[in-house]
């Protein structure tokens, strides 16, 4: 017994005494792989030369290359160079792609978004002789990866996990997962979503574990598979990867959080972020697999400006809660690059699509901060190191809710995770390098559901225009309204038509008014399209009016989807593109514009059907009429102008009451003063529920008034008109198959 006794004894004191040694060694030398740890707890790799874009992991390959034009989602990429130990291996003047990644073995993955706006991303990989290996395209990938020994490609989306072997091309699926690890020799593989850890033995389920860690941040496992480690914000928990029990725990305290682990010969590699007022530190934390720390220090730092918490103003006259810029100051109007809705292309006439929030130009690594308080719902990549995006909800439920996407932010600067609470201009990261001497921040309010944000089946609905609520937006420069061609200040097509314009002399028929728009934002060099448009017709040469003012478009729709299903149909909705006006380019300065005005019932809601919608010029009698566009900014300023025409359909009469309007409606008394009664027609069996927009000819303020549902031939309504101050109005017929509208005098 007491030979055991002694032996045990001595054992312990030469267990202590290497890791004594361990720990000694540790605080003079660099952590395993040329591996540091950020200012926010995340490990990064170094490497002498700063010129590097990318490095491998294991700090012997990296990537220099060139930047180009670049667009709202993606750059051009040209000069590529891959390095070995600063050996050049080979050069590449072209890149399909805008972002790459460097393996452990030398593979190149890059990243091609020309499709980003179908959630679609595209990656090309290649050998580190240039060669080129394979392309695979995924939809919804938020999770990318080189396995540890560099020859292994992962893609996560919503439906799956997929691993390719890079050598042999052969592909294996697992479920879907937040986080992934492999272990050092490759034979295992570890996935967590939200509390399940999943164990896999060569590509097989082996085991399952529940962690109880809803909020997952990182995995690792240990080779062979005997240790499995897993943080949550605050907790560090290793199993037994055989037994699947806890081995060990560690908590944190207050102001720390963990936020990346990795497990080397043995060793667990913990990264905490410390943030309090004013710092953010990274610190290493180092156990062994039975959860003795052997080491424990201060990696990096930064100071972090604090602010004083101000609260939001209220609603402002556009019905949106204010919220201050997310960069400093944030009381100030910043460089807007690519505006809301605005027209996106490669200047073709084949295809384009509706840019999908505000982009705000910065200087690189500009940090940015919330602009309300709430939760932090998603941190995520939907295409490599550029396009890592954190989304902040002032609720946490698992209903749909609303929140602010901050999207292009360093990853190594991100100072939050899923979970993390977060208030009014506090710091969350950095924005990375997007051209060769700027950054931007793709800025946005979406809605979606659950407590986690996922990256999925189209939820990510886009809610509103941002300029509507950022608060200051003060701007003086007015829309531009310019010729729409040499002879021309509009331009009128036939409705629908890619090839057939009529001349301002020679109207017939249902014609699409179109208006070539600029606008220009603060100081931003990059020219934008309007935000909000009318349009009304005069008959000549009295100059009354015969249309009414119409809201044409308005740059401030709501989509039920983050992707391509609403923003590449929508497109011509809004905008015309045909061979001789195609898309805008979108990495030019200089941007062209046509807004089809005539392409909606006068409401602010889009719908496809009313690409349909055309200016009839059959209602009225051959003529000269001129017609008047109105265009508008965010920031309260307008242009006017206008261009006579001539009506020409052989119409000498069309039947006409006592007011003024189309033959499908008839309303009486005339003058009115209690009440008005309508009558309308509707020419098809079909089931019609329209309603009634009444507008004042003087001030252009609208009414709604709905109807019941509607049958086949004539049909009557009665609107209550006695709080209507005395003047001229017009009323319109909405939902029909052809827009009805009557004008008609109200006398107190």
């Amino acid at each position: 017994m007491k030979t055991k006794r002694l032996l045990s004894t001595m054992y312990f004191l030469l267990t202590l005494t290497l890791l004594l040694l361990i720990n000694l060694a540790m605080g003079q030398s660099r952590l395993p792989g040329n591996k540091s740890l950020s200012f926010n707890g995340k490990f990064i790799t170094l490497h002498s030369d700063c010129e590097f874009k990318a490095v491998s992991e294991n700090g012997i390959f990296g990537i220099k290359y060139e930047i180009g034009h670049v667009g709202d989602e993606q750059r051009e990429i040209f000069n590529l160079r891959l390095f070995e130990n600063d050996a050049l291996l080979f050069e590449m003047k072209n890149v399909p792609g805008s972002d790459i990644m460097v393996s452990n073995a030398g593979f190149l993955a890059v990243y091609d978004m020309k499709k980003h706006f179908q959630n679609i991303v595209t990656l090309h990989f290649y050998n580190k002789s240039g060669q080129h290996i394979f392309s695979e395209t995924s939809h919804y990938a938020s999770l990318f990866g080189f396995s540890p020994q560099g020859k292994k490609w992962v893609t996560g989306t919503s439906a799956n996990l997929q691993i390719v072997d890079l050598e042999s091309l052969k592909s294996f699926v697992m479920e879907p997962c937040s986080q992934f690890s492999f272990s050092e020799d490759e034979t295992v593989l570890a996935t967590a979503f939200e509390s399940l850890l999943h164990l896999y033995q060569n590509f097989r389920l082996s085991s399952t574990i529940n962690t109880g860690l809803f909020y997952p941040r990182a995995v690792a496992v240990t080779a062979s598979g005997v240790n499995v480690c897993i943080i949550g914000k605050n907790e560090l928990i290793n199993y037994d990867a055989v037994s699947l029990k806890e081995t060990f725990r560690q908590n944190l305290p207050a102001h720390n959080s963990y936020r990346d682990v990795f497990i080397d010969e043995g060793l667990i590699y913990a990264g905490v972020h410390y943030k309090n007022e004013g710092i953010s530190k990274g610190i290493l934390q180092v156990y062994t697999t039975k959860g003795i720390k052997i080491d424990e220090r201060m990696m990096s730092e930064k100071s972090v400006p604090v602010f004083e918490k101000t609260t939001g103003k209220g609603r402002n006259s556009a019905g949106y809660d204010t919220i201050p810029w997310p960069f400093v100051p944030f009381d100030e109007v910043h460089t807007i690059w690519n505006h809301y809705e605005q027209h996106m292309g490669y200047g073709a006439s084949d295809w384009s699509y509706l840019h999908q929030g505000l982009d705000i130009i910065t200087p690189i690594n500009e940090p940015a901060y919330a602009v309300q308080e709430g939760w932090v719902k998603c941190v995520l990549t939907t295409g490599g190191d550029s396009y890592w995006r954190v989304a902040v909800c002032p609720e946490q439920s698992q209903d749909y809710a609303d929140g602010w996407l901050y999207a292009h932010l360093v990853e190594s600067s991100i100072q939050v995770d899923v979970g993390d609470y977060v208030q009014i201009h506090d710091y969350l990261g950095d924005i990375i390098e997007w051209s060769y001497n700027w950054g931007h921040i793709h800025f946005v309010n979406i809605h979606d559901q659950g407590q986690i944000w996922y990256y999925d089946d189209d939820e990510w609905g886009i809610n509103f225009n941002p300029l509507l609520a950022l608060n200051p937006i003060d701007d003086a420069i007015a829309p531009l309204i310019e010729n729409f061609s040499s002879n021309s200040k509009f331009g009128f097509s036939v409705n629908q038509s890619y090839t057939t314009y009529l001349t301002p002399s020679n109207l017939y028929g249902e014609v699409d008014i179109i208006a070539k728009i600029s606008d220009y934002h603060g100081d931003s060099p990059w020219e934008q399209p309007a935000f909000k448009t009318y349009y009304w017709v005069t008959h000549l040469p009295e100059n009354t009016i015969v249309f009414p003012k119409t809201l044409g478009q308005i740059l401030n729709h709501t989509y039920s989807f983050y992707s391509s299903s609403s923003y590449e149909v929508y497109a011509p909705l809004i905008y015309k593109m045909d061979p001789t006006h195609p898309s805008p380019y979108w990495m030019e300065e200089s941007r062209d514009y046509f807004q089809v005005l005539t392409n909606n019932n006068g409401d602010s809601l889009a719908d496809l059907s009313e690409m349909e919608l055309a200016f009839v010029t059959t209602n009225f009698i051959d003529g000269n009429y001129r017609i008047f566009v109105e265009a508008w900014d965010e920031f309260g300023n307008m242009a006017l102008d206008s261009q006579d025409v001539v009506f020409n359909n052989g119409i000498t009469s069309v039947y006409n009451s006592v007011n003024e309007g189309n033959d499908t409606a008839k309303c009486y008394p005339i003058p009115a003063s209690k009440v008005l009664n309508i009558e309308y027609f509707v020419a098809d069996d079909s089931y019609k529920t329209p309603q009634i927009r009444v507008m004042n000819a003087s001030t252009g303020g609208t009414k709604i008034h709905k109807t019941s549902k509607s049958k086949p031939g004539w049909n009557s309504v009665q609107i209550d008109v006695s709080d209507y101050p005395s003047g001229v109005y017009f009323y319109l017929i909405e939902g029909l198959a052809t827009l009805q509208y009557q004008k008609f005098l109200v006398i107190k």
